[in-house]
């Protein structure tokens, strides 16, 4: 599946460079990176090291906490070069996706952006244990999806949807976010 940035733009709205904080709350960015790979698109994930004291291997896009006098936008362009190696000069910011709440206490940015040149990913060894693609044309297929019901106390959804691909299960916050791409930027709804 090939994706028009124009499109994007147009579904997703601009990447407003502004926190919209709550109380109680840190504020994070991820990222959520658009890859050209021949004739299709594919998004970039990160696996996180199985060792790491919180949301050990799952899932995730690169991202993380706010630093001091961060735009969501800077953040999630920060976290992108550490966490994976792709510098801000090798990526168009696209739009901004809903914000989101974490089960760890954050507020969480998601900021879509294309990746317009073939990176060298350098995966930060403290963090992730492996950076990999998924293609984005198979994730338009309700089978790859399911829901399960949230149980844990800061969860604001009753259920979290699954996606499953190449043999990677994305959910949880991770899940939530994929669920918000595929509806807001391809109009597809999973359930």
């Amino acid at each position: 599946m090939h994706l028009d940035d124009a499109d994007l733009v147009r579904r997703l709205g601009p990447a407003v460079r502004v926190w919209r904080p709550e109380p109680g709350l840190r504020d994070a960015a991820v990222l959520l990176p658009v890859l050209r790979r021949g004739d299709h698109d594919v998004l970039v994930f990160t696996l996180r090291r199985p060792d790491l004291a919180a949301h050990a291997g799952q899932i995730s896009f690169p991202g993380g906490a706010r630093e001091e006098g961060e735009d969501p936008v800077a953040c999630a362009l920060r976290e992108t070069d550490e966490e994976i190696g792709v510098g801000a000069a090798q990526i168009d910011v696209i739009g901004r996706l809903p914000d989101r709440v974490s089960i760890a206490g954050f507020h969480v940015a998601t900021i879509v952006g294309r990746v317009h040149s073939d990176p060298v990913y350098r995966p930060l060894a403290s963090e992730v244990a492996e950076i990999f693609e998924l293609p984005v044309g198979p994730m338009l297929d309700r089978a790859r999806w399911s829901h399960r019901p949230s149980a844990h106390p800061l969860a604001r959804f009753a259920e979290i949807p699954y996606m499953d691909l190449e043999g990677r299960t994305v959910w949880g916050l991770t899940g939530i976010i994929l669920r918000d791409f595929v509806r807001g930027a391809l109009d597809f709804d999973p359930r």
